[in-house]
């Protein structure tokens, strides 16, 4: 008679793992989760999200109206800005920044190089404001749908030298003035050092695309869907210095933030672009 013995697999102990492999994992999960009920799983994993380490890439785009109207966002973000204790290097906020916040972090961390925020409108912060906003090893700023005066795009520009790529997006009909060049001499007169640049549907013209591609001499990329003042070869124009370039005409991705605002312009707005004949918180 042959006996069969069944090995018993026991399973791997989380908590044997090295903190920074643990670190890893559970960086995969939202701020919320890891603040609300990671950190109180076992004194490990809580010694673990304290670390400020934990905290030099903060999302915090996955929020929603519920946690809105569950938690004190502005306390939250305040906490998790603290515990990066001045090492937050990326941040996205999405829907509800605030100038308060924006300045808490302009005053608690040095090496900010990315920054995203999704509809902000700072159309209301004077100059002294914008001045106190910072960030001067600032590298990329992501503002799709966000609004923001002349005067303050040119202080983001002259205080974040080593800026490289911008992305100032707008949605359909929310256009300030057709045919305005504001806000691209302002992009031209401080930030010639631009890389990449995206503009989706701002309202320039043709003036005021040459004042930036003779301005910034460095751009590589170039996104000009739905600029839809622009009437010149804009092909022609950039083909010696763009290597990436999307023009007025050329249709939104799916996975674009600013994708879903353009929907109903598409349908509706039936333009002839003639410029291209070539081709514990509470």
């Amino acid at each position: 008679m042959t006996t069969t013995a069944t090995a018993i697999v026991e399973s791997p102990n989380w908590l044997d793992l090295p903190d920074d492999v643990t670190a890893k994992i559970l960086m995969k999960l939202g701020v919320v989760e890891i603040i609300e009920s990671t950190q109180k799983v076992c004194v490990s994993w809580r010694r673990i999200c304290k670390d400020p380490s934990m905290w030099r890439h903060i999302d915090m785009s996955n929020l929603s109206y519920h946690h809105y109207n569950i938690y004190n966002l502005e306390k939250l973000y305040f906490h998790i800005i603290d515990r990066c204790q001045g090492n937050l290097i990326d941040i996205s906020i999405d829907n509800f920044a605030s100038y308060d916040i924006l300045r808490y972090i302009a005053e608690r961390t040095t090496g900010l190089k990315r920054l995203r925020l999704f509809s902000y409108d700072a159309m209301g912060i004077s100059h002294a404001g914008m001045v106190a906003l910072k960030f001067p090893l600032l590298e990329e700023l992501d503002a799709t749908l966000c609004y923001f005066s002349v005067e303050a795009l040119k202080v983001i520009g002259k205080s974040s030298p080593l800026l490289r790529c911008l992305k100032l997006n707008k949605g359909a009909g929310l256009f300030e003035e057709p045919g305005c060049n504001d806000e691209a001499l302002a992009i031209a007169e401080t930030m010639p050092g631009l890389r990449h640049l995206q503009l989706v549907g701002n309202d320039m013209t043709d003036d005021g695309l040459q004042a930036i591609l003779k301005a910034c001499p460095h751009l590589e990329s170039l996104d000009l869907r739905k600029c839809v003042h622009l009437l010149t070869n804009i092909k022609k124009m950039c083909s010696d210095k763009i290597n990436s370039l999307k023009l007025p005409y050329d249709p939104m991705d799916e996975n674009d933030d600013h994708a879903l605002e353009f929907s109903d312009f598409e349908d509706d707005y039936d333009y002839d672009y003639s410029g291209d004949d070539d081709d514990d918180v509470e």
